[in-house]
């Protein structure tokens, strides 16, 4: 009650000094009114300045008081203070500035509380997401809208998932979910389904409305995990399988995911080795022209012959040489392996070489291909590039600019896989191509299916209109090949024509079938 009247500290101290200061001159008036008669005059015989002194003692002690109380309010509120910010800091320690989530550092004290203390039977899950098209955004409508956007990502997840999980933001566009206890597979695919269905609906950000959606990656956390490392790493590699998936999807880390794992990790460790071993080799299928079945070129196809597991495809270990930087060693020594050995066919023959992105991305690429040419002594028209449309999301300047460069010298420059993935006619008209090569899942599904039939020869037609080169792959029977010539087709490729030959045959080959076109 005294609190309510008196809320400061140095005013209840003033008060309780001028009490105890009240004190002594009330004990003395009191002794003196107790002890002496009546008659008899004061025992103290206080002089004027004593009983002024003893009078003020109230007043001196309240004042001294009231100086202490102040300097222990003022020490009071600096422990305060320190203690707020000691807080303040400690959060910001363990929350993203951003989100207002917790963070990575939060992520791994909670894990390791829980490799420390948890029960044995407990197995939480834990959930990587990573969004989509976050890159797209932050380039196309700038960082302060990409920022925007986590914050109202952060906002969606916090609301759905509060009852049953626990949100961080790992960092750039990577959020964690984890669940305790011991949640059924069951239950973790509902929360996925909860986070996937979050992106349903655009984001309404300050002047923009952007669309986006999310991977998801999910593990259990193992009796004989330590770290947090050891689960993200396992959610990383099922992450990485999701974004594989259309749209916003998730995927489970199991055996099988682990075993596939092992092997790709098993290729890399190997690609390098290879490479100073010479374990790698080209075959080469023939691409002749629909009409005469004159040989005009052959493709080159790299493969691997492992010393342990045999013979490797490209599909296999291409993306490991991607990923590990050692496609552009590989993909050099392609061009001028195949640069050499077409130096010794007899003319027009050319060779056909596949190019990925990455090594566009190397400015001295196309300089090194000219090298190539004049060290084997190749015309550059009997060479020709081939790209797939994913190359063109590189850098455009850079791609137009080194295909540009390329066709100047004399190369001619191939479109690979044309009718898959994102073709696209603008693709035909901003960059220069040669040739339009119609890949090999339409060579059966035309004889199939009528809208299949319609599509080729849309295709076919294409290539008219843009004056290149059409040469269809897969290729297999006589029917096939009647059917694109009837429609104008240039060239085929497949099986019907030959297999892939290894360098030394080819020669042969080409012998072969002059022979048996001149009988």
């Amino acid at each position: 009650m005294l609190k309510n009247f008196l809320p400061k500290i140095e005013q209840r101290y003033a008060l309780t000094g001028s009490v105890f200061g009240a004190f002594l001159p009330t004990l003395c008036i009191a002794a003196d009114q107790v002890l002496r008669d009546q008659a008899q005059a004061s025992l103290f015989g206080f002089s004027a300045p004593t009983a002024t002194a003893l009078a003020l003692m109230p007043v001196f002690f309240g004042v001294g008081f009231y100086q202490i109380g102040r300097s222990k309010a003022a020490l009071i509120a600096e422990l305060c203070q320190r203690r707020k910010t000691e807080q303040r800091l400690t959060h910001d320690a363990y929350h993203d500035r951003l989100t207002g989530l917790a963070n990575r550092f939060c992520l791994e004290r909670d894990i390791q509380a829980v490799v420390e203390g948890s029960d044995e039977d407990d197995r939480p899950a834990l959930l990587l997401l990573d969004l989509d098209r976050f890159k797209f955004v932050n380039d196309s409508l700038g960082h302060d809208v990409g920022d925007a956007l986590l914050a109202a990502i952060a906002v969606r997840l916090q609301r759905a998932l509060s009852a049953t999980a626990r949100v961080y933001r790992l960092g750039g566009d990577e959020f964690v979910v984890t669940i305790a206890g011991r949640p059924s597979e069951g239950k973790i695919e509902n929360v996925c389904r909860t986070i996937c269905d979050l992106f349903q609906d655009p984001f309404e950000l300050k002047r923009h409305r952007v669309s986006s959606g999310c991977s998801i990656g999910v593990t259990y956390m193992e009796a004989g995990d330590a770290s947090m490392s050891e689960l993200l790493k396992r959610a990383d590699v099922a992450l990485y399988e999701a974004k594989d998936m259309p749209g916003s999807g998730f995927r489970f880390f199991d055996a099988a995911l682990a075993a596939a794992v092992l092997a790709r990790a098993a290729i890399e460790h190997d690609l390098a080795r290879a490479m100073g071993a010479d374990e790698f080799f080209l075959e080469y299928q023939p691409i002749v022209g629909v009409e005469s079945r004159v040989v005009r070129s052959f493709e080159a196809l790299l493969r691997w012959r492992h010393p342990e597991k045999g013979r490797i495809m490209p599909d296999l270990f291409i993306p490991a040489a991607e990923k590990t930087g050692l496609i552009l060693p590989l993909g050099n020594w392609v061009v001028r392996e195949a640069c050499r050995e077409a130096a010794k066919w007899p003319t027009p023959a050319g060779v056909a070489v596949n190019v990925v992105g990455d090594q566009f991305k190397d400015r001295a690429f196309v300089d090194y291909v000219k090298a190539c040419l004049a060290e084997a002594g190749l015309a550059p028209g009997r060479l020709t590039i081939e790209v797939t449309e994913s190359v063109f999301s590189v850098d455009e300047t850079v791609i137009r600019e080194s295909l540009c460069e390329l066709r100047d010298h004399g190369v001619r420059v191939a479109l690979d896989d044309f009718g898959i993935g994102f073709s696209s006619i603008n693709n035909l008209r901003a960059f220069p191509i040669d040739q339009l090569k119609i890949d090999r899942s339409f060579a059966r599904a035309m004889m199939e299916s009528k809208r299949d039939a319609d599509l080729v020869d849309i295709i076919l037609k294409l290539g008219q209109t843009f004056q290149v080169t059409t040469t269809v792959e897969g290729i297999e029977s006589e029917g096939q090949l009647d059917f694109i010539r009837q429609r104008g087709a240039s060239e085929a490729q497949g099986f019907l024509i030959s297999g892939p030959v290894a360098a030394q045959d080819v020669m042969r080959f080409l012998l072969h079938t002059e022979n048996r076109r001149s009988a």
